[in-house]
């Protein structure tokens, strides 16, 4: 079943509190593809300057699930297998992350995500793998 962004949110799926607190935006989410957007806070930033990996790795997970969250609903449930490939350093600004289901099984779905600048300059991708089961 593919259901949207405006369909979940009706089912009562909600982004969770700390998507919340990081600003996330969920701008799109239909047919197992979603597209999350997190606005640049200072606290981001690690001693060297640059958004500091475990917030992409949030953001990439995040938008991971949502996309599964698409096709599956509503049996999604914990990551269980996250991999974060970081090829450039994310300067302070806005970014965007992009994922698409490769594969909803009967247990568990594969999703893949890429996390770019505003200026479409890829930043990081990534692999997860999501456990379906019933929710509760």
């Amino acid at each position: 079943m593919t259901e949207s962004f405006d369909e979940l949110m009706d089912l009562g799926f909600a982004p969770h509190l700390l998507a919340g607190h990081m600003g996330v935006r969920v701008l799109s989410c239909a047919n197992g593809k979603a597209r999350l957007r997190m606005p640049f806070r200072s606290h981001y930033l690690q001693m060297l300057g640059v958004v500091q990996g475990g917030v992409i790795a949030t953001l990439c997970d995040m938008t991971m699930g949502w996309s599964v969250l698409s096709v599956v609903h509503p049996r999604l449930g914990p990551t269980i297998d996250l991999s974060v490939s970081y090829l450039r350093s994310a300067a302070a600004h806005d970014l965007e992350c992009d994922a698409v289901v490769l594969r909803a099984g009967r247990s568990i779905a594969h999703a893949r995500a890429e996390v770019l600048n505003l200026d479409g300059v890829l930043i990081a991708t990534a692999s997860g793998s999501f456990l379906l089961r019933d929710r509760q």
